[in-house]
């Protein structure tokens, strides 16, 4: 009884895959804001000015695989978030390896929904060094290791073509510092991303 289970169990989800088939998507996205983790101070001729490092900021990219059907489609993802600024004197770089899952429900042209992201060795690093403007030397270095962090994830796309989306993401986060967990970095943000799904042909809609 049992293995008959199992075996109908199996041939079920196999069946799950090839009616709602499987295809790879690669993602591209940019973030923003959270809490300040760093600030840069830039005094170039060309360059000034003060640029801040945040939680919830920064590049990503992204890749894995959608199950797709006619009204829902699942997404299952894994890629590197990063910020990074520099002067002079050194630099200074925030990022994260998130995995995410979202379900998105079709409705025409548009996707829409959520899911659950897990963010693995958030890590502020970098130094600074030179002389202060009363001539003392100075060495500000950073190497604040976070603890991993489950955040939810709200997201929309528009489907420009079959292959091609363009949507807004929101994600709700909070990570804190191994070395003191009273101390936390909320990444909450909100963002714009670009994916592209494979093994279909490409036309738009």
């Amino acid at each position: 009884m049992l293995k008959k289970i199992s075996l109908i169990t199996i041939f079920a989800f196999n069946s799950f895959l090839v009616a709602e088939d499987l295809k790879p998507i690669v993602q591209v996205g940019y973030d923003f804001g959270g809490t300040t983790l760093a600030t840069v101070e830039h005094d170039g001729y060309y360059d000034s000015g003060m640029n801040r490092i945040r939680a919830g900021q920064g590049l990503s990219f992204e890749m894995g695989a959608v199950v797709d059907s006619p009204n829902l489609e699942l997404q299952f993802l894994v890629g590197y978030r990063f910020d990074s600024d520099s002067a002079s004197n050194g630099e200074v770089t925030w990022d994260t390896v998130p995995f995410t899952a979202l379900a998105m429900f079709k409705s025409r042209r548009w996707k829409m929904g959520g899911g659950l992201t897990y963010h693995l060795n958030p890590l502020l690093s970098g130094s600074f060094k030179g002389y202060d403007e009363n001539g003392d030397y100075f060495n500000d270095e950073a190497d604040d290791e976070y603890e991993d962090a489950v955040g939810g994830v709200l997201q929309m796309q528009y489907r420009a073509t079959n292959n091609l989306s363009i949507g807004v993401k929101g994600t709700f986060i909070e990570c804190k510092l191994k070395k003191d967990n009273a101390v936390t970095a909320e990444g909450n943000s909100i963002g714009v991303n670009i994916s592209y799904t494979f093994g279909e042909r490409s036309r738009f809609r």
